[in-house]
C-alpha cells in the first residue's frame, strides 16, 4: 500500500461517520453508525472499530467484510469479496452507497442512528449442527427435495468458538440457496444436480462442486472474512451448475 493511499484511507475513514451539527456535538468522529439514503429506501450499519471494515444492510443478517481501494477525488471505495463496490467515502465525509435498487445506481447516505458493533452470533457445535439439519429441511421444502446439509470440521474441538463462524456460514449459504430456489430455472437445476451441501473448515475460502455435492470451504477461525459472501456464493454456484 502506497503512502499516498494510506493517507487517503486514513483521512476518509476519519470522516466516515457524521456531518453537520452532529459532528460538532460529538467531537471526534464516530467509528460506527447506521446510515440511510435521503429517500429512506436503503439503510446500513458500517463498523470500522477493527479490521476488517464491516457492513450490514437493513433487512439482512449477513455481515460483509469489505476492503478499501483508492478512488477518484481523494476518496476510497469499499468492495465486497466478489469485487463489487458497495460504498464510496470522500475526505469531506460524504458517503455514497451503490445498489441496483437505487435510481441511477447510487445515492448519498447520512448518519441517522447509533449502532452496535457487527459481530457474528455465538453458537455451539450442537447449535451449528441443529441449524444445518433445519436448513436442509427448509431447502427440501423449497424445491430441492433430495438436498442435505452437513458440516465437515474435524479440526474443531467441541467447545471451539469457531463453531459460531460455521453457523454463520450455514446461514449465509442457506439464504443464498433459498433465494436461488425462488427462480424456476435455478430450482430445476439445483434439484437435478445437487444432493449435498458441505460446509467445510479449510485453509482457504472457496466454493466448488464435487459430483453431486456443493463444497463451501471456510476458515472457521476467521469470522466473517473466513467465508464467502452471499453474492460470491450466488455467482460461484451459478457458474458451477
Amino acid at each position: 500500500m502506497s503512502g499516498r493511499f494510506r493517507m487517503i484511507v486514513g483521512a476518509a475513514l476519519t470522516l466516515i461517520i457524521s456531518h453537520g451539527d452532529l459532528a460538532a456535538e460529538n467531537g471526534p468522529q464516530l467509528r460506527i453508525g447506521h446510515y440511510s439514503t435521503g429517500t429512506g429506501l436503503m439503510g446500513f450499519v458500517i463498523d470500522r472499530m477493527g479490521t476488517p471494515i464491516k457492513l450490514r444492510f437493513d433487512g439482512s443478517d449477513e455481515i460483509l467484510a469489505v476492503t478499501a481501494e483508492p478512488a477518484p477525488y481523494n476518496s476510497i471505495t469499499l468492495k465486497r469479496d466478489d469485487g463489487v463496490s458497495v460504498l464510496r467515502i470522500y475526505e469531506t465525509g460524504r458517503i455514497l452507497v451503490f445498489s441496483d435498487k437505487l435510481s441511477g445506481g447510487s445515492a448519498d447516505a447520512y448518519r441517522d442512528q447509533e449502532a452496535e458493533p457487527l459481530v457474528v452470533k455465538k453458537a455451539t457445535k450442537e447449535q451449528a449442527e441443529t441449524e444445518a439439519e433445519s436448513l436442509g429441511r427448509k431447502l427440501r421444502g423449497a424445491g430441492a427435495p433430495a438436498l442435505t446439509i452437513s458440516l465437515d470440521a474435524p479440526r474443531l474441538s467441541d467447545d471451539s468458538a469457531a463453531w459460531s463462524a460455521m453457523a454463520d456460514a450455514i446461514a449465509v449459504t442457506g439464504s443464498t440457496l433459498e433465494q436461488m430456489l425462488t427462480s424456476p430455472i435455478a430450482r430445476e437445476i439445483i434439484a437435478a444436480k445437487l444432493r449435498r451441501v458441505v460446509i467445510r473448515d479449510a485453509d482457504q475460502v472457496d466454493v466448488k462442486l464435487a459430483d453431486d455435492a456443493l463444497i463451501v470451504e471456510v476458515k472457521a477461525k476467521e469470522a466473517v472474512t473466513g467465508r464467502p459472501s452471499s453474492a460470491r456464493l450466488k455467482s460461484a454456484i451459478g457458474d458451477l451448475l
